[in-house]
């Protein structure tokens, strides 16, 4: 089974973005896997960092080489027509990358590609590489470039889940090379040592925005002035700064003693905190059909790793997650329906997650590197 692998991505590194730093564990566990391991991706940050200082950004230990394409491309360069320019720009790059491993002669025999770009999907399909694709979202353009590589049999695909595979028209080829693989923990941050929760400690780890939209924070600062949640402690942790900042300040204006905002932790101290609470909460805005749909949080796998209850919006994405039956939930934007779950769960014992082990990033890696060996025509040890 070939084991260079080259991951392909219009993605910026380094930056502190959920996607970043999944791509980086995932690139990390394939490392560790015993894979030569390529992230290929545009030079567009003006600040120049060198393969050390991108490694170190993301903690990584393990020898990953870092190429940064020339980039000339408008996408990150100007301030306006954001849309556009990404669209083009990203057309365009996937095309420069893909004459370029023709040119160089990259040997499809000895490597395979791992991308999230549609673009990189469909120039690739249409070569001698086995390449996967990791579809997150889905989008009109992602639902055309997989109708048109219907009978293509050196492309992979995997889905955060069933909900969002189904809403692509696939193959039977497209089937039968389809996998599910959600999101996962990494294992080394955790330890078996029991931690004593603390009564009635709630909290929410992750970005304060998605895609630039406002994440539903407000109602949870709304739902923990009301009396009947005084004996609880709700911890918001993430970022950005200056969200951070807005939320801190509407939780003074109203005078709301019970609810703390941190910025960004580093892992290790997130770890412990999240250890010692009782209950994580999935929140995000219905007027995204990704969040309703499809998403699959890294930190709810994080939640239940560290062993928490876990209260959840609902929305069909979230009764789509590996153990959702434990998963209380509550309507959107009804804090009633919010304080009257919260307040059962938080009577409820501590849950337990057999077979949590399945959802770790080594596990991960090992479903991935098994389709690639079905895409190569060699039995995957499990399937």
């Amino acid at each position: 089974m070939n084991k260079n692998l080259h991951y392909i991505t219009f993605q910026t590194f380094p930056m502190f973005s959920a996607n970043t730093i999944v791509t980086m564990k995932k690139l990390r566990y394939f490392k560790m896997k015993g894979y030569e391991v390529s992230l290929i991706f545009p030079g567009r940050s003006e600040i120049k960092f060198s393969e050390d200082e991108i490694l170190d950004f993301y903690g990584v230990n393990e020898k990953i080489n870092i190429v940064k394409t020339k980039y000339f491309l408008p996408f990150g360069k100007i301030n306006f027509f954001n849309k556009s320019s990404y669209r083009i720009s990203h057309f365009l790059w996937s095309l420069f990358v893909w004459l370029r491993y023709k040119s160089n002669e990259v040997d499809p025999n000895n490597t395979v590609l791992f991308t999230r770009s549609g673009w990189v999907l469909c120039f690739f399909s249409y070569s001698k590489f086995n390449i996967i694709f990791e579809c997150h979202k889905f989008s009109k353009l992602t639902k055309l470039i997989l109708k048109l590589l219907r009978q293509k049999k050196n492309c992979g695909y995997t889905f955060t889940n069933e909900l969002l595979q189904n809403s692509f028209e696939l193959s039977k080829i497209q089937k039968n090379n389809s996998i599910i693989v959600p999101s996962a923990y990494d294992d080394e941050d955790f330890t078996d040592t029991d931690h004593i929760k603390n009564k009635n400690e709630v909290i929410f780890v992750g970005r304060f925005t998605r895609f630039n939209k406002n994440r539903n924070l407000d109602f949870l600062i709304e739902a923990f002035s009301k009396d009947e949640l005084k004996t609880y402690n709700l911890k918001l942790i993430g970022g950005p700064k200056n969200i951070a900042e807005q939320l801190r300040n509407k939780v003074k204006e109203n005078n709301v003693e019970n609810v703390f905002v941190l910025d960004y932790l580093p892992q290790a101290e997130l770890i412990q905190i999240l250890s010692k609470s009782e209950i994580g909460i999935l929140i995000n805005s219905g007027e995204d059909m990704h969040s309703r749909l499809h998403t699959s949080p890294v930190k709810y796998f994080e939640y239940i790793r560290a062993g928490l209850k876990v209260l959840a919006i609902d929305f069909k994405s979230h009764r789509a997650l590996p153990y959702s039956e434990q998963i209380s939930y509550f309507d959107e934007g009804n804090i009633k329906s919010f304080v009257n779950e919260l307040t059962a769960l938080s009577k409820k014992n501590l849950m337990s997650y057999p077979d949590i082990y399945k959802y770790s990033y080594g596990n991960k890696v090992d479903s991935i590197s098994n389709l690639f060996a079905r895409l190569e025509g060699l039995e995957p040890p499990t399937l």
